[in-house]
């Protein structure tokens, strides 16, 4: 594409995170335009695109990709529909960022791979604590040797409470299809050269107890074991009282690094009522700086051809994870990833 221009994105699937999206390329980005938004709900891409200025609001996904206007594409559907959505923008030409889990299965996982490899275009996926600045160093830190061998990682993610949601409307296995998807990609990338082994899970609802009967999880636990011999934990619940928790350790031979903070702040109040802190709340307050900065990754994708942010590859590693804990869970027992 011309490099004088700014590059259009449109955006496909305008819910929570995709407003956000849409509000990033639109506001945050400054060789970006927001050019269309599409949605089947009735009145929802027009009404998203009013407020952001976007000239085009689409409720069929065909008729967006069909302009020729639109460089890229922001997928941010429902997980069920990442893989159909990413097959037919790359079957159109556009260049795809999609939301975490890419996939569903490891066939689906490949089925985007390969249609994006071969309509040649660039395939980015929505992991975006890499972009988080503390997790950036970290990783830096591991690369330049600091820590020395790694042997125990931990990842984990604790959404703020209380907990607002629905376990009748929420997909069997979210906790680890939408949840710990980021902590595998997390710990994967954390651990680079070393390939994950084996995986044991345990889960239960302790949040909502009542629905632990119908299949529902809101808190689960991970080992996963890799060919280098490290050991990694990730943990997972539904209900942080205390505000959004997201946070990284890598331990090894040679020292450890830490990552993230549950504080908005260093700030801290001493009053009356004892000592205090400000906590996070929403994801898009937190990873405000990496939410736009995956986006920005994307854009210089498109211009470049080379996808230096989360590929398809990535996400289909991750999902292997995922996939290994539901069968950990569903037989109670380990898993070994080579029978996947």
């Amino acid at each position: 594409m011309p490099a004088h221009r700014p590059v259009n994105l449109a955006l496909i699937g305008a819910g929570r995170i995709g407003s956000f999206h849409a509000e990033s390329v639109a506001r945050r980005l400054v060789d970006a335009n927001l050019l269309a938004v599409a949605d089947p709900a009735p009145g929802a891409a027009e009404k998203l695109a009013a407020a952001l200025d976007a000239p085009k609001a689409y409720t069929s996904v065909s008729e967006l990709l069909a302009n020729p206007e639109i460089d890229g594409v922001i997928i941010a559907t429902p997980a069920r529909f990442h893989t159909s959505v990413v097959v037919e923008a790359a079957r159109a030409g556009k260049a795809v960022f999609c939301e975490k889990p890419m996939a569903l299965t490891l066939g689906e996982a490949d089925e985007a791979i390969a249609e994006t490899k071969s309509a040649k275009v660039p395939l980015q996926v929505g992991f975006n604590r890499r972009w988080d600045q503390a997790f950036y160093e970290g990783r830096a830190a591991i690369d330049a040797g600091k820590v020395g061998s790694v042997q125990l990682l931990r990842s984990l993610t604790r959404d703020p409470g209380p907990y607002g949601g629905n376990p009748e409307k929420t997909p069997l296995w979210t906790i680890f299809y939408e949840t710990l998807i980021h902590d595998f990609d997390t710990l994967l990338w954390l651990n680079p050269k070393a390939t994950p082994i084996e995986v044991t899970a345990i889960a239960d609802a302790l949040v909502v107890p009542d629905f632990a009967r119908k299949g529902f999880h809101d808190t689960a636990v991970v080992t996963i074991r890799f060919d280098n011999g490290s050991i990694a934990v990730a943990e997972a619940n539904f209900c942080a009282m205390y505000g959004y928790d997201i946070r990284g350790e890598v331990f090894g031979s040679g020292g450890m690094v830490t990552m993230g903070d549950v504080r908005r702040s260093s700030m801290t109040l001493y009053d009356k009522n004892g000592v205090s802190n400000d906590t996070w709340r929403r994801d898009t307050d937190h990873f405000v700086h990496g939410y736009t900065a995956q986006l920005a990754s994307f854009v210089d994708a498109i211009r470049t051809g080379s996808v230096t942010g989360p590929t398809g590859e990535d996400a289909r590693n991750a999902l292997a994870i995922a996939l290994a804990c539901i069968t950990s869970i569903t037989e109670r027992r380990t898993i070994q990833l080579s029978s996947l």
